[in-house]
């Protein structure tokens, strides 16, 4: 067998395998479990170094790994815009064959595959970007504990002195909550030290906390999100990859800009934070004055904002790209 490529439709418990030679002659499909022994023994006879694609979804990663390990080439395909080129009938064994087609005729949509390193980064923010929210529920869940029972208190749950306030009123629920608070503050605080001490020299990092409203854990999901700057030629390019652009949709004489177009939702929203950050820090500089403009014309500050952050990539771009410290003019 020579000059073929695969196509995985890779689920949790089982995977379907397109084999597929250069000239669109299917070698071999059989649909198999989603393990390592099983996958090494339907890939056997496929010579290395041969393109594997699969869609990407949230367990991609060990897969992704492992196929580079058997010494093949994996591809990682958008799942967005592979979704627009599939055909009537949707199944597994459709699409798997759709991934090989594609990946033949050199047509396959991809997606970027950061290091494993970035992969962890990405991961850990987002597992504490999730606790973060699992303790604002907690507290939203003990203030609604403190209405319950006409209880007149306002204090910051998030302070160990507002903490030990609300516990000493005696009230069973809230006590449990608040002991539930004191430990994913704790834990918390041991992930922040962790990402300081292995990330809080890194340069690009460095570069982009001289911009004023971007802290270190903004700088470091910016880094952990974008990974390497020179996939992007242009600012513009960054702003599409973060969603702050508009779909533009254009017939003849008419042209219509839309919605933002869907890209990276975590690298928005922390665009978006930022933007939110800098305008309060910033408030006599260029971006604040861009704010107050763009609520004069949008009637609406969320609206407004988006239009900052969409600037704010501009900075961050030059920043990371001429590797040259921001400075307030």
């Amino acid at each position: 067998m020579s000059d073929v490529v695969v196509g995985l439709d890779v689920h949790l418990k089982n995977t379907q395998v397109t084999i597929m030679k250069e000239n669109g002659e299917i070698v071999k499909t059989e649909r198999v479990k989603t393990s390592r022994a099983e996958l090494r023994t339907s890939l056997e006879n496929v010579p290395k170094g041969s393109k594997v694609a699969l869609e990407s979804v949230g367990f991609c990663w060990p897969w992704i790994d492992f196929l580079d390990e058997l010494g093949f080439e994996p591809l990682l395909a958008n799942p967005v815009k592979v979704k627009y080129r599939t055909e009537d009938v949707k199944t597994d064994r459709v699409d798997s064959k759709l991934l090989a087609d594609l990946v033949r005729m050199n047509w396959l949509p991809t997606c970027y595959v950061p290091p494993s390193e970035l992969r962890w980064l990405r991961n850990l923010l987002r597992h504490r970007s999730y606790r973060t929210k699992l303790s604002t529920s907690v507290k939203n869940r003990t203030r609604s504990e403190f209405r319950k029972r006409d209880i007149d208190l306002d204090v910051n749950l998030g302070t160990l002195k507002g903490r030990r306030v609300a516990f000493d009123l005696g009230v069973f629920e809230v006590e449990q909550n608040i002991e539930l608070l004191e430990v994913m503050a704790e834990q918390t605080k041991k992930i922040e030290a962790m990402l300081r001490r292995k990330y809080g020299e890194v340069k690009p990092v460095e570069l982009l906390m001289t911009i004023p409203g971007i802290g270190f854990l903004s700088a470091l999901t910016l880094y952990a999100e974008i990974c390497d700057i020179k996939r992007f030629s242009s600012a513009e390019k960054l702003a599409h990859y973060a969603g702050l652009v508009p779909r533009v949709s254009q017939s003849g004489e008419h042209s219509f800009a839309g919605k933002e177009a869907r890209g990276d939702c975590w690298l928005k929203c922390i665009f978006i934070e930022s933007a939110w950050s800098h305008v309060r820090f910033c408030a006599e500089g260029h971006l604040a004055a861009v704010f107050r403009d763009a609520c004069v014309r949008k009637s609406n500050s969320k609206d407004a904002i988006k239009i900052v952050a969409r600037k704010l990539v501009n900075v961050v771009w030059a920043v990371w790209t001429y590797e040259k410290e921001f400075t307030v003019k």
